[in-house]
């Protein structure tokens, strides 16, 4: 299926796409991004990842309203010139072009680019027996230095947790912060059950507030299962009765082993797959899919 790439409202494919190399996203990593994807077609919880994508710029001084093309409107054009029967969309805002130096007066307007390509496929093992993480050394960025509650366009921080975690053979990698308490996936949040409680690292340990994430809180809350915001540790993850990944292309994804080691029986428990069914019921009301259960997690 097509990729499609619209900058600044100009839709076309990738290779005839282009960004100014003055542009501060490109010069300084000057820049914030929204990744959604569709169920059925159409976008999921799209006006949350906006809202999410408008105060991540306004963390930075990137003026939203100044963008010279409607972003939703523009997304959802893309999505449709893409013709994919599901799609990935990543949605990335700068600062715009300007001269060499850190003095932002100068520059703009922002810039807006929309990729849309075919939704990666979850395969349905992964659903059914979950993936392999690893504690890495590569420790998550502090607050008080690049605060990773702004979904900024600067990863290297999660691409060296991710070079780190394809070194020891598991999938995805797991930060821990200066005071050694879990944050989050380099592409994820992480949850854990441990005595019939559902339990996730507070935001305050310096993490992303994910879009799913919240989902699967406001989910599991109403269903009637324990939740708790707390701090926890590698152990807790280690020694945990079941643990999983939430993100918007994974949706939810069951661990089975950490640093090698099984998650309990090393195979999905009875609450993680209570909340995978509780969140495809989700999806599919949210986006009117009106498909058959568990065609649209395949």
């Amino acid at each position: 299926m097509p990729e499609r790439i619209n900058v600044n409202g100009v839709l076309g494919p990738p290779e005839a796409a282009a960004v100014s190399p003055l542009d501060r996203g490109f010069l300084y990593g000057d820049s914030v991004y929204e990744t959604i994807r569709t169920y059925g077609g159409r976008p999921f919880l799209l006006r949350q990842h906006l809202d999410r994508l408008r105060r991540s710029a306004g963390r930075l001084d990137i003026p939203y309203d100044r963008a010279p093309v409607d972003i939703e409107r523009e997304i959802l054009r893309t999505l449709v010139d893409a013709g994919s029967p599901e799609t990935a969309i990543r949605v990335v805002l700068t600062r715009g072009p300007g001269p060499i130096g850190y003095d932002p007066e100068t520059c703009g307007p922002p810039t807006v680019v929309v990729y849309a390509r075919p939704c990666p496929e979850i395969p349905a093992a992964w659903l059914r027996e979950g993936v392999d993480v690893a504690v890495v050394q590569v420790r998550r960025n502090s607050p008080s230095a690049l605060d990773p509650a702004i979904k900024s366009s600067n990863l290297l921080n999660n691409f060296l947790a991710w070079q780190e975690a394809r070194r020891l053979g598991a999938y995805e990698p797991v930060l821990l912060n200066a005071g050694e308490h879990l944050t989050e996936g380099a592409t994820s949040n992480v949850f854990v059950v441990r005595s019939e409680r559902l339990l996730t690292p507070t935001l305050e340990e310096g993490l992303l507030e994910g879009i799913t994430r919240g989902a699967v809180l406001d989910l599991a809350r109403h269903d009637g299962i324990e939740t708790a915001e707390e701090a926890l540790t590698a152990d807790d993850l280690r020694r945990a009765d079941e643990a999983f990944l939430t993100s918007t292309l994974k949706g939810v994804l069951p661990i089975r082993r950490c640093d090698g080691w099984p998650i309990r029986h090393g195979r999905p428990g009875a609450i993680t797959r209570r909340i995978l069914a509780l969140f495809e019921e989700f999806a599919q009301a949210e986006t009117k899919t009106g498909s058959a259960p568990g065609s649209i997690l395949r």
